[in-house]
């Protein structure tokens, strides 16, 4: 717990300088945070995109740090910011899957491996690819209600109460549109066969 509370003193002291025009705290803020944000966009559907809207809503960050609550945490209110500009973005462009996994076929391609019993067969492999678009094909097609909580919830591990101020809405809406998220996404993964 002590570790949390450190870095929330650290965040509230960057967000501080930041908001006084310190450049190398805001810039500390968006190093701390760019890799979540860029990996919430792209799960939300900014696949191509995901960087460009990354940098703007580091951008909206920024213009939102003067009414900002610095006795609080930064996380739920920058993925607000994130969740309401990645929906406008797809609201404007469909994109038409997300990617749940990181698919890297040549991450393994140089490397040695110890015990090649251990390594998946070609037809594992072909099951698996199948899966994750599957599992892809099946969040993107999710409403952005459900989509945008279930990323929350199980990509970036967001708690309840972090999501239901990122998205602004109570606690019991949130965990229901979690519980629904699930249901859609396990019902439209139904004929899946997995081993």
């Amino acid at each position: 717990m002590a570790p949390r509370e450190h870095r929330t003193e650290d965040e509230t002291t960057l967000v501080l300088r930041a908001r006084a025009g310190d450049d190398d705290a805001f810039e500390a803020l968006v190093n701390a945070y760019s890799r979540r944000i860029i990996g919430y966009c792209y799960k939300m559907g900014a696949r191509a995109g995901a960087q460009d809207l990354a940098q703007e809503i580091f951008i909206k960050l920024y213009l939102a740090l003067p009414g900002f609550d610095s006795s609080k945490p930064l996380t739920p209110f920058l993925f607000r910011i994130a969740h309401n500009h990645c929906i406008d973005a797809l609201r404007r462009k469909r994109v038409p899957t997300v990617s749940l996994v990181r698919d890297d076929p040549d991450a393994a391609a140089g490397s040695e491996v110890d015990h090649p019993d251990c390594r998946p067969t070609p037809e594992e492999l072909a099951q698996r690819t199948e899966i994750m678009e599957a599992v892809d094909q099946a969040l993107a097609s999710l409403p952005d209600a459900y989509r945008s909580a279930l990323v929350l919830r199980h990509v970036e591990g967001l708690t309840y109460e972090e999501i239901s101020e990122t998205l602004g809405l109570p606690m019991g809406t949130v965990k229901a549109r979690i519980h629904r998220g699930r249901e859609k996404l396990q019902q439209k993964l139904r004929g899946l066969v997995v081993p």
